[in-house]
């Protein structure tokens, strides 16, 4: 092999090693900060130029919208999440950018941008066929007012130990039961549902 060749080679191999150091570096930099509730310096870590070379866009806005979702910034996460959902995807990866983006509007009340997400979710032939029942049935609790499946939904919670799911059965049963007029039981799932809420938000950064 020629000189050349294998200097070339060499660098190829120092510059993908380095980008990814680079890469995990600043991703533990900014979970430091996010975990500890600093979310402007977690910004200020995917800002960095380093940082933006070597993570890929989709990471880089999704980790953004988590922050700024934290931060309680809903413009600034309205906008990241609509450019995840705009962006080029695979069709796996835009399944699963729409099951978020179906969630977030839904916690926004957005009926008309759900109906949406929805529609394109369940043309998306790489869509998780239990995803998609899931979001159609969120969508009937949410925005039709339904409060058929309170029971059900109580049972599976005692028994879930994910805490993703467990925070979306309480945000179903906080909804349920405000459709059915229970102020109380209401109160009591949105308080749980916004507690769980925190834990997840930090998990998803990971």
């Amino acid at each position: 092999m020629e000189p050349g060749v294998i200097a070339f080679l060499v660098l190829v191999v120092a510059y993908f090693l380095a980008s990814e150091g680079f890469r995990h570096y600043y991703e533990a930099k900014y979970q430091g900060f996010f975990e500890t509730g600093h979310y402007k310096e977690a910004i200020e870590t995917l800002n960095r130029i380093p940082a933006r070379v070597t993570m890929t866009t989709y990471r880089q806005y999704y980790l953004r919208f988590l922050c700024y979702q934290a931060m309680n910034d809903e413009e600034m996460a309205t906008r990241m999440i609509e450019l995840l959902v705009r962006m080029r995807n695979s069709a796996k990866r835009q399944a699963q950018t729409l099951a978020v983006a179906f969630n977030y509007f839904t916690q926004k009340g957005e009926k008309d941008r759900c109906k949406e997400l929805l529609a394109q979710l369940k043309t998306n032939k790489a869509a998780d066929r239990a995803v998609v029942q899931d979001c159609q049935l969120t969508y009937d609790i949410v925005f039709s007012k339904g409060h058929g499946y309170i029971d059900q939904m109580e049972q599976m919670l005692k028994k879930e130990k994910n805490p993703a799911l467990q925070g979306k059965l309480c945000f179903l049963l906080w909804k349920q039961y405000a459709n059915k007029g229970d102020k109380t039981h209401a109160k009591q799932y949105k308080r749980r549902f916004e507690e769980l809420t925190k834990t997840n938000t930090t998990q998803q950064a990971a």
